[in-house]
């Protein structure tokens, strides 16, 4: 089975990560909009400040403060809003991502839903475009359970090369570089340029597991990594 073993796990941990932003936004937002500033001034409600009195710059400062920490608490209010909404998006999307290792399955359930959906449409009286734009998804798919399918069935070997070796992590579905010092700069931008990130918790510049990855990777060897040595990978 492909995708990444810790898929829901990551995706939980996205959830309560903005869970959590959007909880401690919302926190700074009514302590900025209860500030000791708002405070005194909710006390004296159209107190006029005394021009020329010794009061007179204490007080605009006072009303300054109080007028900041109102304009911040609206934007930590609209920041934890976006938070929330991030959460929930994360939560309720159905989105079918090529990391899920529930995809193909997942995939196979939504044509088949799409199917049912398409003879619906056949049986009562239709648009031309509901048939058109339903067989367009229905292709799609077809190809993409297709792809992740032939994709599960490629045997990728690890392979090493001077100064480090490439191997595939089944476990977070990423092909990974491994050094055995920091690579120069000029390895690093043609990594980068490539589609590899580095990753600081893994200790490798890696990408998703694709059939491009594995077309850029055996390049990446031969014309960069281990010019002298061309062996290749199957």
């Amino acid at each position: 089975m492909g995708g990444r073993a810790d898929y829901e796990d990551r995706r939980q941990r996205r959830i309560e990560r903005y869970e959590e932003l959007s909880k401690k936004a919302n926190e700074e937002a009514e302590a900025r909009s209860n500030s000791s500033a708002n405070r005194i001034l909710s006390l004296t409600p159209g107190q006029p400040i005394l021009i020329g009195h010794h009061s007179e710059k204490k007080h605009r400062r006072l009303i300054e403060k109080a007028h900041n920490d109102i304009k911040k608490s609206i934007e930590l209010s609209d920041k934890s809003e976006y938070y929330k909404g991030k959460a929930e998006s994360v939560s309720n999307s159905k989105a079918i991502y090529d990391d899920d290792p529930m995809a193909i399955q997942k995939l196979r359930n939504k044509l088949e839903r799409l199917e049912n959906e398409r003879a619906s449409i056949k049986a009562r009286e239709h648009n031309t475009w509901e048939l058109t734009n339903i067989g367009a998804t229905i292709r799609e798919t077809k190809k993409r359970i297709k792809r992740l399918e032939d994709l599960e069935s490629v045997q990728f070997n690890d392979v090493e090369f001077k100064g480090g070796k490439i191997i595939r992590n089944a476990n977070i579905n990423r092909i990974q570089i491994l050094f055995d010092d920091i690579p120069s700069q000029d390895i690093r931008q043609a990594l980068k340029s490539r589609g590899f990130h580095w990753s600081r918790s893994e200790g490798a510049w890696q990408r998703e597991f694709t059939a491009n990855a594995i077309k850029t990777t055996k390049v990446l060897l031969k014309d960069v990594l281990n010019k002298e040595n061309e062996e290749e990978f199957e």
